[in-house]
């Protein structure tokens, strides 16, 4: 990650006894000290941004929102980051509703490791002036006075692209903060193949963010989206690789699966679900997760990974051909994160 001045930014510290005791009490249920697998977590570069990073990244909802205090989340995602987890994603919404929980936890325990990771955030906004106080808001509460990606968050049907362009618009000002090196690479997310592949036909993006799990509904993005993204060499970041989240903002340590995790009809294991989004052209998966159990197995699903043959990818799809009943968002029109 490159070298920055960080002295602008006033840092809160977080004390170490604090910290003993919340990596006492974030293990619950599983009463062992977190210890990261032997061996180094699988790196790709992210696209034309050349930068290396790692096959499982921390997405901003799950342990990062549920724990209860901020002390034991800040604990949670420095253990990721040993595990050799380098990409970090929020947005301004991750949280309670007035409460920019994701990104003040992130900022917390990035006191002192800034450097050694991809942080990633999201803006909602479509105008400069509104998307320039996210911003500022974001850098404040990440303690940080750079971000490596900024991204425009959940494109939807009504986008006007036109307006993204404009003295104004949303890009135009993203464009100007990475001449000025406050972001090093612009992205934008979505739901759906045919609004994000208008967005970036029409604007020069660094990365992309997309839904990509084996259930009908999503399988579209392989069809229409893909081969626009790999011939432009995009950063491929997959989500919803385990369905999505149940719930959010639960206030426990207490671990919950992905919409399409279990054992009954429709559903699969975890591991089949992480192989399979790692098996198609991503650089990243970003999950969700929930507490110290899943980030063990994540973690080894990611270290013994082998991609799945075309077989294998086809009979999974064939599995799960019913199982977009049970996401978050399973409508095929559907335009919001």
């Amino acid at each position: 990650m490159p070298k920055r001045d960080l002295s602008r930014r006033t840092f809160i510290q977080v004390g170490g006894a604090a910290l003993a005791g919340a990596a006492a009490a974030s293990h619950g249920a599983d009463r062992e000290p977190f210890q990261p697998p032997p061996g180094k977590l699988p790196l790709r570069v992210l696209g034309k941004t050349g930068v290396s990073v790692s096959v499982l990244g921390l997405g901003g909802v799950g342990a990062t929102t549920d724990f209860p205090t901020d002390e034991e989340a800040v604990v949670f995602i420095r253990a990721c980051i040993d595990a050799g987890i380098n990409y970090l994603d929020t947005a301004p919404n991750y949280g309670d509703r007035d409460d920019r929980k994701s990104e003040r936890r992130i900022g917390k325990a990035l006191v002192g490791r800034r450097r050694e990771v991809f942080l990633n955030t999201k803006i909602e906004a479509r105008e400069a002036e509104a998307a320039m106080r996210q911003i500022e808001e974001s850098l404040k509460l990440l303690q940080t006075d750079y971000l490596d990606g900024a991204q425009i968050h959940c494109v939807q049907t009504r986008e006007k692209f036109a307006n993204w362009g404009k003295p104004d618009g949303i890009y135009t000002l993203l464009a100007k903060l990475k001449q000025q090196k406050v972001i090093r690479f612009i992205g934008v997310t979505g739901h759906l193949a045919g609004c994000l592949k208008d967005a970036v036909t029409r604007y020069d993006f660094d990365t992309i963010l997309m839904t990509l799990n084996p259930t009908r509904l999503r399988q579209e993005f392989e069809d229409v989206l893909f081969p626009v993204i790999i011939e432009k060499n995009l950063g491929r970041i997959a989500m919803k690789v385990f369905g999505g989240a149940r719930a959010y903002n639960r206030n426990t340590t207490e671990g919950l699966p992905g919409l399409l995790v279990g054992a009954e009809v429709g559903r699969v294991s975890a591991a089949a679900l992480l192989r399979y989004g790692l098996s198609l052209p991503v650089h990243t998966a970003i999950c969700g997760i929930t507490d110290y159990r899943q980030l063990r197995e994540n973690l080894a699903i990611c270290h013994a990974f082998t991609p799945m043959t075309p077989d294998e990818r086809k009979g999974l799809e064939k599995s799960l051909e019913q199982s977009h009943a049970f996401l978050a968002y399973p409508r095929a029109d559907y335009a919001y994160a």
